[in-house]
């Protein structure tokens, strides 16, 4: 949140529900003045995007990091994506890489790149299969990203990358969307539930009826290899009962199973401000609000972190100054 990286302590205990900064974590040791666009969580290790277009990994644990040299050859640079997962089919060791998406110059649509870790190189290559356009951020679970997207129709689906065939792949929703429907925006978001589940925000929201709604789905299994996605309810929060005529416009959420909770978090453009929200069954309430600072378009991002000792892979200099694959 706001170009720098926080924690944050919830306390769910219904109207007395609140949301306090703990701290900033430290400021990663190559600089001080490091400010974080972006950021994505794979196994305890954040990818993370500075303001000045760098790309960095970073064990906030261990204070560990490896900055990756990439060259834009794209003018959509803000559009790009990166996204770090790994190759899961050797149990004893990860291969870890680094995927970009980015709006090619050649094609509408996206071009894709991989990083390596092991050799220490980007390399292109095409895959049509996506044909589709991202509605939310990547979340990485047990080495593969997934994303909720839309078709050329407007239909939502989920969209799942391999890092270990590098091949995207679609799954099913626990609903049809019906593609694009006047008078009607639909957003919908993932999380990741104790690095082992999947969760879906959906939102719905009727501008002739002035009416909304939020529903949140939980896959049934944990991720392991799973071919296809199986969905139950987890939570439906009625705007009428709260006095809500639209739900916030959520960009990342948390999930508390046991106490069948969500934290939400979003950016009010007009009043320039992050907010959060506890949402449940009997509760929706504000209980964070704070001056936004940076570009609209750094929306605050909620992830769940659990500390890891995984060593970041780094390339070995040899004599010469060349780096060794």
């Amino acid at each position: 949140m706001s170009l720098r990286v926080y924690s944050l302590s919830v306390n769910l205990s219904g109207i007395h529900s609140s949301v306090e900064m703990t701290g900033m974590l430290n400021s990663l040791k190559d600089s001080e003045d490091v400010k974080i666009s972006d950021i994505t969580e794979c196994n305890g290790l954040l990818l993370c995007t500075t303001d000045d277009s760098r790309l960095v990994v970073w064990n906030p644990y261990t204070g560990e990091t490896r900055w990756i040299p990439y060259k834009s050859n794209s003018p959509y640079e803000m559009y790009q994506k990166f996204v770090l997962g790994y190759d899961n089919t050797n149990k004893s060791r990860y291969s870890y890489k680094i995927l970009r998406c980015y709006h090619g110059l050649i094609d509408f649509g996206y071009e894709f790149e991989i990083y390596e870790f092991n050799s220490h190189s980007w390399r292109r290559f095409y895959d049509n299969s996506p044909n589709c356009s991202f509605e939310s951020k990547g979340v990485t679970l047990k080495g593969n990203t997934y994303w909720f997207a839309s078709d050329t129709e407007g239909r939502h689906i989920i969209l799942r990358f391999d890092f270990a065939t590098e091949r995207f792949g679609r799954l099913s929703l626990l609903y049809q969307s019906g593609g694009y429907v006047d008078n009607v925006v639909e957003t919908g978001v993932l999380s990741a539930v104790r690095e082992e589940k999947l969760a879906l925000l959906y939102e719905r929201f009727d501008e002739l009826n002035d009416s909304s709604e939020m529903k949140i789905w939980v896959t049934n299994t944990k991720i392991v290899e799973a071919k296809d996605l199986s969905w139950s309810d987890f939570l439906v929060v009625d705007s009428s009962k709260f006095m809500v005529t639209r739900m916030t416009n959520v960009m990342s959420f948390l999930v508390d199973e046991e106490k069948k909770m969500v934290v939400v978090c979003d950016t009010d453009i007009d009043q320039h401000m992050n907010r959060f929200y506890i949402v449940g069954e009997d509760i929706y309430k504000e209980v964070y609000k704070d001056i936004a600072q940076g570009w609209f378009s750094y929306w605050p991002l909620l992830i769940s972190y659990a500390p890891s000792l995984v060593q970041i892979q780094q390339g070995k200099v040899i004599p010469g100054g060349k780096r060794k694959r």
